[in-house]
């Protein structure tokens, strides 16, 4: 048991955020009291009214945990203010994201320097880092010259208060395959409906639930190509997206061509997991730290709508999509429960926990 009384869980983070809702939920499971210092604010604001809250805190808590956020100076900020351990959860690399995910800065632009440094910064501020998959540890090691003791993997595992495994209810004649999130080139939703048209002759329907940078693309794409085997939604709450996880016969991935693509596991891959439905997405050393294709995954080539379209079309074949689930779920639960992931961060926290 590590001697941790209290963790304040600071900054612009979103409580609704299913990362950070099974973090907390795995810290409350393992007793572990946590106080909240939160500002939602744009700009300034937030660090003025974090700056307010943190005066009433202090001396109440052990260790600082700056959560998933928006604004990447704020371990930077929380150094500042507090003398006690920072813990850090960047998830990934802003500098990666932008430059090479979503292209939004060319990489020796001055935009693409200034995440760099962001990220660095944030390194250098905290004690400890957090990040969701020990292949994405070494990138962090490799470009921003992180020393290994301060890298911790924690898987990003699902709310089994949300997901868990249900029957269909509705059959529809169809192979269905789901996917939720954003537009963004890492989900590589292009891939899809390129596959989806190679797939029209085959009975397959595919759902896309989200929005995002790519979905104006994506839609054209569509278009061009005549697809009708494809429906768009909107994002939907939780509960609705559910429903379509629960009537689906495999859940996408990620199988876009970034090379950020090879170092995650999404959040919806734990969430089709926890509902014993299978995934699709890119073979990978990240894919293979938790999932075994060919077992309780799928694994494809990056960036390909042939191989995806293969591997969609083998599975409905092999009938043996709902057998895949089922050991997916098995995976999930031996690995990434709530529970799970609060011990692991327990674990990792333990090596700048102050003493006690």
């Amino acid at each position: 048991m590590i001697n941790i009384m209290k963790i304040c869980y600071f900054g612009d983070y979103n409580l609704d955020y299913s990362r950070t809702r099974v973090i907390l939920r795995g810290l409350e499971e393992c007793g572990i009291p946590v106080v909240h210092c939160n500002a939602r604010e744009r700009g300034l604001a937030k660090y003025w009214k974090l700056w307010r809250a943190h005066r009433a805190l202090r001396g109440s808590y052990d260790m600082l945990f700056v959560g998933l956020g928006d604004a990447r100076a704020m371990p930077i900020f929380a150094r500042l203010i507090t003398g006690g351990p920072v813990v850090w959860e960047p998830l990934y690399s802003l500098y990666d994201n932008w430059v090479f995910d979503r292209k939004l800065a060319s990489p020796h632009s001055l935009k693409a320097y200034y995440y760099r440094l962001l990220d660095w910064l944030g390194c250098k501020a905290s004690d400890l880092i957090i990040l969701d998959t020990n292949t994405n540890c070494e990138y962090f090691r490799e470009t921003f010259g992180v020393p290994k003791q301060k890298l911790a993997r924690v898987l990003v595992g699902a709310d089994t208060s949300v997901f868990l495994p249900l029957s269909k209810i509705a059959e529809t004649g169809k192979f269905e395959v789901e996917f939720h999130g954003k537009y963004i080139p890492v989900q590589g939703t292009d891939v899809i409906i390129r596959a989806a048209k190679l797939l029209e002759g085959d009975n397959v329907h595919v759902t896309m639930i989200g929005g995002g940078q790519a979905l104006g693309e994506t839609k054209a794409l569509a278009e061009t190509l005549g697809v009708n085997n494809v429906t768009f939604l909107p994002f939907l709450p939780q509960q609705e997206v559910v429903g379509y996880i629960r009537n689906a016969d495999v859940c996408m991935g990620l199988v876009g061509d970034v090379p950020r693509v090879v170092r995650a596991i999404p959040n919806k891959m734990y969430e089709a997991a926890a509902m014993a439905r299978v995934s699709i997405n890119v073979d990978s050393p990240a894919l293979r730290e938790v999932f075994t294709p060919g077992v309780d995954s799928v694994g494809v080539k990056q960036g390909d709508p042939e191989d995806l379209a293969r591997a969609i079309r083998e599975l409905k074949a092999g009938g043996k999509a709902e057998a895949m689930g089922k050991s997916a779920y098995t995976t999930f639960v031996r690995t990434s429960t709530p529970k799970l992931v609060g011990e692991e961060l327990l674990a990792a926290l333990a090596r700048v926990a102050p003493k006690q």
